[in-house]
């Protein structure tokens, strides 16, 4: 699931996610990085804790991730405009320094002033990090208010859905009113691998599976933006190994993961779904990722 065009009409919105489109495809992509500075907020606000360590912030990170890769693309994908917002996905392919074929998968939240970068917020797989010896990085990043600005009946109804669907399905465990949520054959992407299973019924059984694993296990969102029938969100994932689970027995290990997902709204339920996942999190508790 792609979104190249812009759903949102507003002036504001469209701006935005040019502004952002082009920060990404033009400058990080080309390695213009001393124009990035210029695209920088006075006083911009870095809430990763790995990017804030860095004497150059947000443009040291993106310059440390590009001298990584030979033959670098940058490709914008999943991009959601709302209001001073802007959330987006972008893929870093490229072939590392020991000539291996690579991709690094990140999710990016920006609020904007006069088109500039004034705070910033992401999701990393910090599982493709590592071995690029870069971080991994550690610490919190505080949560949103929520929708910011105005918003169509549509949009609110949409976030609404979806902050439903994490509070009773995925909290609540409400496994049996999975079908208010999701349409029976929605379909479900990650960038990171093509085996994740589509459609309510493999939905219902892999979230069964999570609860296994994690009787405890709780989804809360931090952030949420919304542009016409898509919704995109970061998610806070919590829970502790202390069920079985096919392959591995409980290791009492907390998960504290963040995901950043993308959601298409069609009739009053998620149509689609597409994520990037911070796959350090699992590793660290035991368990096998792509």
């Amino acid at each position: 699931m792609t979104s190249g065009y812009i759903v949102g009409a507003t002036r504001e919105r469209v701006g935005n996610a040019e502004a952002v489109r082009e920060l990404f495809e033009e400058m990080v992509g080309r390695h213009r990085f001393d124009e990035i500075a210029g695209r920088i907020f006075p006083g911009y606000v870095e809430h990763d804790p790995l990017i804030s360590s860095l004497p150059g912030g947000l443009v040291d990170f993106w310059r440390t991730v590009a001298a990584e890769f030979e033959d670098l693309e940058v490709r914008v994908e999943n991009l959601v405009p709302d209001n001073d917002r802007v959330m987006l996905f972008v893929t870093w392919r490229g072939r590392t320094r020991s000539g291996v074929a690579g991709a690094l998968h990140t999710a990016e939240l920006f609020r904007l002033e006069d088109g500039l970068v004034a705070e910033h917020w992401d999701v990393v797989d910090r599982s493709a990090l590592v071995p690029l010896g870069i971080g991994p990085g550690e610490g919190a990043q505080p949560a949103g208010p929520g929708l910011v600005g105005p918003h169509s009946d549509l949009e609110v109804a949409n976030a609404e859905l979806v902050l439903g669907a994490y509070r009773e399905v995925f909290t609540e465990h409400r496994l049996d009113i999975a079908d208010e949520y999701y349409h029976r054959n929605y379909t479900h992407h990650n960038l990171k691998t093509d085996t994740v299973p589509s459609g309510l019924d493999a939905c219902k059984a892999f979230v069964a599976d999570n609860i296994a694993m994690f009787p405890d296990l709780t989804a809360t969102v931090e952030h949420i933006v919304a542009d016409g029938d898509r919704v995109m969100v970061f998610v806070l994932w919590r829970g502790t190994l202390t069920g079985r689970w096919s392959g591995g027995e409980p290791s009492g290990r907390e998960l504290v993961m963040r995901t950043c997902d993308h959601f298409r709204i069609a009739g009053r339920k998620v149509a689609e779904l597409c994520e990037v996942v911070d796959y350090l999190p699992l590793q660290q508790a035991g368990l096998p990722t792509p």
